[in-house]
């Protein structure tokens, strides 16, 4: 045999096993955000101790480090690995003290080429930073990276609503989710960003803001022109900051229309089904389709308060569907590899219901009125995109 072939073999040989030892090293310590880590580390910083993966109803699969176990895992992009700990009768996620690889043991010994980064601006609309989706009946338990412009408005300390961060400082949601006889104030509304539970607080990927202004539809009547906008602020004066976990999403040029049958997705922490009394409390998405005007108005429900403001959507075989609940949230389609905001999630007959399809405000109707009360006047290539 050739020594020069033999040589090239042992020194491929020799790469895999440092990788592999490298890569087995890279598992047992704190390696960037730590999501690869599937050391032993068991108690938290606060030396609670980690409750079993298995008997915490949680979203993750196996495939992000949880199971039947009791160790420190990232199943979710977060800081860093953490784990569930009990404190008295509630149970609460802490971060765990995962020791840091060293330098030398998950470098690479080649120096990579120098990438410049992206120009963070805000043509950076509707990008997801990861999406990692595990499925169940009607949809899908998803992270907030997935839809990291989906916005959670609260009245008080009760969960009202969900909406769409358009720029930094606006949030586009639902009229119909602040009726007159609530009487809704803006000063009692708030507004929560990077959120994946209602019932849960991520202090490293949640940002949260009062709102400074409230504008309703002023023709809001019978779900026709149901959009409201509201300003939001933090407790420092500023706007939601970009994360992995918040991001705006993009506007669609004025009366885009999309084909029938065209796949996008609505998000919201609604109910699973209409008889449920609990909303979700878990972020969800689930794929629907388009559907033409004359299809929805199959029903006569639907024939009498169908207008050109709204579009419908719904699964082909009828099994997901926004819900109550939802209202306010997005209805996101893909197109050109970003993410576009082309619906409000508004009304329904039911939830999931045969022939009764969901119903959204249609965004691309209100280009002109969203930048009046916002300012947001900027257009390149026909599309509206949200300033800084």
């Amino acid at each position: 045999m050739n020594l020069l072939f033999i040589t090239s073999i042992f020194m491929a040989l020799t790469v895999r096993v440092a990788f592999s030892q490298r890569r087995s090293k890279e598992l047992m310590c704190l390696s960037g955000d730590g999501s690869s880590y599937r050391g032993m580390v068991r108690r938290s910083v606060n030396g609670n101790r980690c409750l079993n993966w298995n008997r915490i109803d949680h979203p993750w699969g196996t495939h992000t480090g949880v199971g039947n176990h009791k160790y420190c895992r990232n199943p979710n992009q977060s800081m860093k690995p953490w784990c569930y700990v009990r404190k008295g009768r509630r149970i609460s996620k802490e971060f765990c003290d995962v020791p840091k690889c060293s330098t030398s043991t998950f470098m690479p010994t080649v120096k990579p080429t120098s990438v410049p980064l992206p120009v963070d601006t805000e043509y950076t609309c509707g990008e997801r930073n990861q999406q990692r989706m595990h499925k169940i009946v009607g949809g899908s338990f998803t992270t907030v990276e997935s839809q990291p412009w989906i916005s959670a408005i609260f009245l008080k300390n009760r969960f009202l609503c969900g909406g769409s961060l358009i720029s930094p400082c606006w949030v586009l949601t639902a009229a119909h989710c602040f009726p007159d006889e609530i009487d809704p104030r803006a000063e009692d509304l708030s507004v929560f960003l990077g959120k994946s539970a209602i019932n849960d607080t991520d202090a490293e990927r949640e940002q949260k803001f009062t709102v400074e202004k409230m504008i309703v539809h002023p023709k809001f009547n019978n779900f026709n022109n149901d959009i409201a906008l509201l300003k939001i602020r933090s407790t420092k004066g500023g706007c939601a900051v970009k994360t992995p976990s918040v991001r705006t999403v993009c506007l669609p040029p004025l009366h885009t229309q999309l084909p029938p049958g065209f796949k996008c997705t609505v998000a919201g922490f609604g109910r699973e089904s209409f008889e449920s009394w609990d909303y979700s409390q878990i972020l969800k998405q689930a794929d629907v389709n388009l559907m033409s005007s004359t299809e929805c108005k199959r029903e006569p429900n639907y024939q009498s308060i169908l207008t050109e403001n709204m579009l419908c959507a719904a699964s082909p075989d009828w099994s997901t569907d926004a819900c109550k609940g939802d209202s306010g949230g997005p209805l996101v389609c893909q197109a050109s590899g970003r993410t576009f905001l082309f619906g409000v999630v508004s009304w329904g007959d039911g939830c999931a219901t045969e022939n009764m399809p969901g119903v959204y405000t249609k965004i691309t109707n209100y280009n002109k009125w969203i930048a009046e009360q916002t300012g947001l006047t900027e257009y390149t290539n026909g599309s509206m995109y949200p300033l800084k």
